[in-house]
């Protein structure tokens, strides 16, 4: 009885481990059933392994179940991938491993690539004697000798296709386009022949009937084609954006009406809703000339049918309190022609100034892209201020006259290299009711070349001489001063001039900095940066009146997209000591 008894106990342990067993591995077995299947490619160099990759991967999920069922498709997507590459008759076998189920091992023979024999690229009709296309051929890469390459032979037949729309070609067709394989000689001829048809011409504007008699004629010195001009997008997509530069509209249609052609000519359809409401923007900012700042602007950009504007900003600083406006009046282009009444309210309270200045001009501005912009001004400026022991006011007539010119390669916001000049001539006078007489003439150049890729070079100077009988007669927003973030690194802003009898700064009559700046791209949008700025401010340049300051030190470049934030360590060598700065500002080099 005991035995009998005994035996089911020492079975049933055996019975449910065998159990756990067999579901644990149909469970594993269902795991890696579940699992997609992957691929492992042998035999293929760098650039063809990573082709198959990527049509490989343009396959469904595929479990290693389902693998024979789309052994084919995997084989062709691998032909193709190799194909696209030159290489015709690979030969592809297929292992899988009990080891390792879901994944598919794949060793590709390549083959002898098909070399190209022969390149035909043909063009009829009017593009023949385009020079777009003969340069677009020329540059083409498809060469005899070369491996066959699909991706090539694609880019050229879309380079071609989008040329005929930029240029104007919209009858042109691919009448031919082919490329001939002879996988048993290895080789392939290609034949493109084009059939552009005529080029055709920009015909009349036709404005939208929305848009009133008064803003055609605001509009028309902004058009860049003229009727009969030979067609170009590209010259659309600027008049695009030239509309929307001027800041007058909400909405913006610029468009070719081809099938309204007439005897080759396109007319243009012009559409645009102006912007009739008030616009609000505010702003927070910080440089360490003036320390935090806030920012609030309210412009009206559309005044009108005539283009007319205003625009207004208030600034608050610790140092600095700001508060201008411009009404603007198109004369002509309105990006480029257009005069401007001008007023503002400034307190200035930096080092040893403590000024209120008022002002208000008229302006008579002509920007000429490529070349000088121009400036010519009347201006009257009244300042209450105290300069050190100083406390006076003066009324001022001001006419004047300033000159910018600014060329760049590149990203606007950071350019590769280009150039950026300033010059500025204002006088005044008591024969007509003026406080002081003087003649202010200043200038500033800066250069910026990249070298080697990640080297860059940038160089600035800068001058100024007031022909005044006393500094003193004149008040201290006509001075010279300087020093801070965007002269003289290591000195605090405008603290460089010369002195009164307490100590305190005064201006000058005379203004001299030059910098050189070095930086070098450690990283993508990052730069470190080296520098040495000097200049003076003074009342003579005789040789034991005149001091010159000097910065030196290390920089921090982040390119962001409104041009590169900039960190810079700077050591003021011509101090004792040589006690250092943190200066910090944002903005395009040029």
């Amino acid at each position: 009885m005991a035995e009998s008894s005994d035996k089911p106990f020492r079975l049933r342990p055996l019975r449910q481990t065998g159990l756990w067993l067999v579901m644990a591995l149909l469970l594993s077995t269902t795991a890696q059933a579940a699992k997609p299947l992957t691929y492992k490619i042998n035999g293929l160099d760098k650039e063809l392994q990573q082709n198959a990759t990527l049509y490989l991967n343009t396959l469904p999920t595929i479990k290693p179940r389902q693998f024979e069922d789309h052994r084919h498709e995997i084989r062709e997507t691998l032909q193709k991938s190799l194909m696209a590459l030159g290489y015709y008759q690979p030969t592809i076998e297929f292992h899988r491993s009990k080891k390792k189920p879901n994944q598919l091992t794949i060793n590709i023979n390549p083959g002898q690539p098909v070399i190209i024999k022969s390149v035909q690229i043909n063009v009829e009709g009017d593009a023949r004697k385009d020079r777009a296309f003969k340069r677009l051929i020329k540059q083409n890469t498809l060469r005899v000798g070369d491996v066959l390459n699909d991706g090539l032979y694609e880019s050229l037949k879309t380079g071609l296709n989008d040329l005929t729309l930029t240029r104007g070609y919209f009858d042109a067709e691919l009448i031919e386009h082919q490329i001939k394989v002879y996988p048993d000689q290895h080789a392939a001829d290609i034949v493109l022949t084009l059939k552009s048809g005529r080029r055709y011409t920009f015909g009349p504007v036709l404005y939208d009937h929305s848009v009133t008699e008064p803003t055609r004629k605001l509009l028309n010195p902004i058009i860049n084609f003229e009727q009969g001009q030979k067609y170009r997008s590209e010259k659309l997509s600027q008049l695009n954006m030239d509309f929307s530069a001027t800041g007058y509209f909400k909405s913006i249609e610029v468009r070719p009406l081809k099938d309204q052609a007439v005897d080759g000519e396109i007319p243009i359809f012009v559409s645009v809703i102006p912007k009739t409401a008030w616009e609000l923007e505010t702003g927070i900012g910080f440089s360490t000339d003036e320390g935090p700042r806030v920012s609030l602007s309210v412009d009206k950009p559309w005044m009108g049918e005539k283009g007319h504007s205003f625009t207004s900003d208030m600034k608050v600083s610790r140092k600095v309190h700001e508060l201008s406006g411009r009404y603007k009046i198109p004369y002509g282009n309105p990006l480029l022609e257009y005069y401007s009444l001008d007023g503002g309210y400034k307190r200035t309270m930096v080092q040893d100034t403590d000024s209120r200045l008022v002002s208000a001009s008229i302006n008579k501005w002509k920007k000429r892209p490529g070349n000088w912009d121009q400036d010519f001004f009347l201006r009257v400026d009244y300042e209450d201020y105290t300069q050190g022991l100083q406390n006076s006011s003066n009324l001022l007539l001001i006419p004047g006259m300033s000159f910018d010119r600014r060329k760049v390669v590149g990203n606007p916001m950071d350019p590769r290299s280009g150039s950026l000049y300033n010059v500025k001539i204002e006088t005044s006078a008591k024969a007509w009711q003026s406080d002081a007489d003087f003649i202010k003439v200043w200038g500033r150049a800066k250069w910026l070349t990249t070298f080697y890729k990640h080297h860059r070079l940038i160089s600035r100077v800068e001058q100024g001489a007031i022909w005044v009988d006393d500094i003193k007669n004149i008040p201290p927003s006509i001075r010279f001063f300087t020093g801070g973030d965007q002269t003289v690194r290591g000195y605090s802003y405008d603290s460089i001039s010369p002195k009164d009898s307490s100590g305190q700064l005064i201006g000058g009559q005379y203004l001299s900095v030059a910098s050189i700046e070095y930086d070098y791209e450690i990283v993508d949008n990052w730069r470190i940066a080296f520098f040495v700025d000097s200049g003076t401010v003074t009342n003579s340049y005789k040789k034991d009146q005149v001091e010159w300051k000097t910065g030196v030190g290390p920089g921090i470049r982040w390119v962001t997209p409104l041009g590169p934030l900039k960190l810079d360590f700077a050591f003021a060598v011509s101090e004792p000591g040589s006690p250092w700065r943190i200066h910090f500002s944002m903005g395009p080099d040029l």
